[in-house]
């Protein structure tokens, strides 16, 4: 991946709850999935393309979507408010190139 192109960028919320003071505290931060030909970067995390098998994504509200890793150690799920058809996209082209 070191000489690799961004294919495409899709930002994700990452959503933290701490109790402070008796009070329940929501501090969400935006990141960035970024889709390589070989890997998929998040924040904290990086997966070799060959151990993402799938990628899809669901609707749970007007606003947000939840889109679905299916990798080799399970099923990662990043929150999304753009729509991420074009980002799974990308990635079933990479993997399939008759899709």
């Amino acid at each position: 991946m070191a000489n690799s192109t961004v294919l495409s960028t899709l930002t994700y919320i990452d959503t933290e709850r701490s109790i402070e003071a008796g009070e329940m505290k929501i501090v969400q931060t935006e990141h960035n999935l970024h889709l390589y030909e070989d890997a998929l970067t998040a924040s904290t995390t990086e997966f070799n393309l060959a151990n993402v098998w799938d990628m899809s994504y669901r609707s749970f509200s007007d606003e947000a979507n939840l889109l679905y890793l299916h990798t080799h150690s399970g099923v990662v799920a990043y929150k999304v408010y753009a729509d991420p058809g074009h980002f799974v996209t990308v990635f079933k082209k990479l993997k399939n190139v008759n899709y």
